[in-house]
């Protein structure tokens, strides 16, 4: 990928360097953002510096068409774009008084954004509400400037966007929403009897909640323009600013927080952490990689948010066995339709196994019901007499009713709490993750055998922090069943909690 060298925090992806040696006008649009009170973040200085650099050879504008495209609400694209409106109307240009517009998904969000956002701002500047003059009639709306600037929101349409007067500044926000190139050649016209002029076009990437058939494939090919110039090393024409997270969902966890600040700017100033992690939890999956991480939503496969498929494929050992002691963990599905016994401990090269142990010989693999449950579980516990050391239930879940069971038989069996099970989910986390982290006292790793049943329950899982780096598994959606890993984790907190060095015997588990 793109990362251009940068001293940036978090660079844009794909984004059109400085070029050395070339005057420009971004301090002067950095200026009017600390007047309007926001001074400007260094990733947005550094896309001013760029967009507004001035070509020695032609004596203007280096770039004509500037393309933003960055994560929902973590870019700062809204606050960029009127700090440059808002530059272009009050500072001095050859050409004289300037003409801006503004365009956003239709002409009534165009109408709502300048007069609640862009004149509300304005108005609430002392040094800058001097300078103008609101004009308010319906379908006439203008910011008139007292230099002759003038700076209004527009229709979307390729019959009338743009059309009429000149256009020193068009902008083209929430792209995504165009289906085709009317707007941008509507603006053409208008904008080419202006040496000075520039288009910018702005947005996210958009979901496939939002990116229905006739959308976002303008946006799509200005994106393939952009990048395809950065990669060539072309210095003028267009700039672009593409901040994205490297990868996809199949090599990059998109929900980890490490992945958010690769592509996120704002993260932390314009959006907090937490507010990411529960959009992360609430949307479809392929709806937050393509509008919080830049992710093309066809290239989506909504699946393995937990981790990426590539790491947790790099725990998979078909000779994996476990030579210490061993717990089973039991868990229900909160529908009663399906139970699964999980066993974990520990490998001679001291790693951890994990495994979903069968129904039995004369219960065929995915048979639905509990009724096999107990059976089967005291069958193994009279099996591994000198090898099991706990039985692992959370009372909380319907696998509570062995409880009971199981401790009148003479079994242990283990109930931890809440924080505990949280715990434990951390720690099976951290052996299944492809991050290193030097820190951590226990450098163990988690093997499986490549069940399905566990390989699609860690599929359909996502975790959710439920305080200071601490998380918990949840399932994706209602439909996912993560019942196999729970299972495991519960087997794994067993045998840290209650394990005696004893040893199984592994012909039980067939």
């Amino acid at each position: 990928m793109m990362r251009p060298s940068s001293p940036l925090r978090c660079p844009p992806l794909f984004g059109t360097p400085r070029t050395p040696g070339r005057e420009t006008l971004g301090e002067g649009m950095g200026e009017i953002a600390r007047r309007l009170g926001k001074p400007l973040m260094d990733h947005q200085q550094y896309m001013a510096d760029v967009a507004l650099e001035i070509d020695p050879a032609t004596g203007l504008l280096a770039y004509p068409e500037v393309i933003v495209i960055g994560p929902r609400q973590n870019t700062g694209k809204s606050e960029w774009l009127f700090d440059l409106m808002t530059h272009r109307c009050v500072a001095t240009w050859p050409e004289g008084a300037q003409r801006v517009l503004y365009t956003a998904q239709t002409a009534d969000e165009a109408r709502l954004r300048w007069r609640d956002v862009h004149l509300a701002r304005l108005l609430k500047t002392r040094t800058i509400k001097s300078m103008f003059t609101p004009r308010l009639a319906l379908n006439r709306e203008a910011i008139l400037w007292h230099n002759g600037s003038h700076w209004s929101p527009i229709s979307t349409t390729g019959k009338t966007g743009g059309t009429g007067d000149t256009i020193d500044l068009g902008v083209i926000d929430e792209a995504w929403s165009r289906p085709d190139f009317r707007t941008e050649l509507s603006m053409g016209p208008a904008m080419d009897t202006r040496d000075w002029s520039q288009l910018v076009i702005a947005s996210m990437i958009p979901g496939l909640s939002r990116a229905l058939p006739g959308t976002w494939t303008y946006l799509k090919e200005k994106r393939r323009i952009g990048r395809a110039r950065v990669e060539a090393g072309v210095n003028h024409g267009v700039a672009i600013f593409d901040f994205a997270a490297i990868g996809g969902p199949k090599t990059t966890d998109p929900g980890d927080p490490r992945t958010w600040r690769s592509c996120m700017p704002g993260l932390g100033v314009t959006a907090a952490e937490a507010k990411i992690a529960a959009r992360f939890n609430s949307l479809p999956l392929v709806d937050f990689c393509a509008e919080y991480l830049g992710w093309e939503p066809e290239e989506t496969v909504p699946t393995w948010t937990l981790l990426p498929q590539v790491t947790w494929d790099k725990h998979l050992d078909v000779d994996s066995t476990i030579v210490g002691p061993l717990a089973l963990g039991v868990e229900i599905t909160e529908d009663r339709r399906q139970a699964y016994i999980g066993v974990s401990g520990k490998r001679a090269d001291g790693h951890w196994h994990g495994e979903i142990v069968e129904p039995g010989k004369k219960i065929p693999v995915g048979t639905l019901g509990t009724e096999w449950l107990e059976g089967r579980v005291l069958e193994l516990l009279d099996a591994w007499k000198s090898s099991v050391c706990t039985t692992v239930i959370d009372k909380r879940r319907p696998a509570n009713s062995l409880i009971v069971p199981l401790r009148n038989r003479g079994f242990d069996v283990y109930t931890p709490d809440g924080p505990d099970i949280t715990a434990a989910c951390g720690r099976m986390y951290d052996r299944i993750s492809d991050a290193p982290n030097p820190d951590r006292a226990d450098q163990t790793q988690l093997y499986h055998l490549g069940q399905n049943s566990l390989d699609r329950a860690v599929s359909m899982a996502r975790k959710v922090e439920v305080g200071a780096g601490v998380f918990t598994f949840v399932r994706r959606s209602t439909e996912a069943d993560i019942s196999p890993l729970y299972a495991v984790v519960l087997a794994m907190l067993g045998v840290e909690v209650k394990g005696p060095l004893t040893v199984p015997d592994p012909e039980i588990f067939y």
